[in-house]
């Protein structure tokens, strides 16, 4: 592997929700480029069914995209929180639904060009709906069960998803039976 840049300098352009450093870096040879980081917290997504057997998902408004995406229940971990926990609160806040058996598939980094974040993602059975959700003002999302055969349809079907949602059933579908 090819000798890594050092760090020049470095400075907070923007700091928010999500943070914006800007970072000047220096190869070997006195080449110098600026990159640009988004800070944010780390996240964790629940992919979880009910005694059923569905899936216990969202459609959720993604400003971004413009579009409502399907996807797993989850959000930003508090500074500290341990990724279950973190889980179990975002999906109880979202769905109204509640799980005691979580177990954590696994982590990456979704968008590693860019951004800081690293993403847990869980999973649950047995999920049983215990509330209704307690929705943040801006948070424009409605839970929908859906059978495995209906879901995987939909992905074939190229319907709007989150790519998070598709990261989170392959590793169910690979590590986990």
């Amino acid at each position: 592997m090819r000798k890594l840049p050092k760090i020049k300098s470095s400075r907070i352009v923007h700091d928010g929700y999500i943070s914006l450093r800007e970072d000047l870096l220096e190869r070997e040879g006195g080449l110098i480029q600026s990159m640009n980081t988004f800070i944010c917290t780390d996240a964790t997504t629940m992919l979880a069914q009910d005694t059923e057997g569905r899936w216990i998902l969202n459609r959720e408004y993604r400003h971004s995209t413009g579009e409502i995406l399907l996807g797993c229940p989850g959000g930003r971990l508090e500074q500290g929180e341990d990724p279950i926990a973190g889980a179990k609160r975002e999906f109880f806040e979202e769905t109204g639904y509640w799980a005691d058996d979580v177990v954590l598939l696994g982590s990456c980094y979704p968008f590693p060009g860019l951004c800081n974040q690293k993403i847990y993602h869980l999973f649950a059975r047995g999920a049983v709906k215990k509330g209704e959700p307690k929705l943040d003002p801006f948070e424009f999302i409605e839970t929908e069960l859906i059978d495995d055969t209906e879901l995987r349809k939909r992905i074939l079907q190229n319907a709007p998803i989150d790519g998070i949602l598709l990261t989170a059933l392959w590793y169910k579908d690979h590590f986990f039976q």
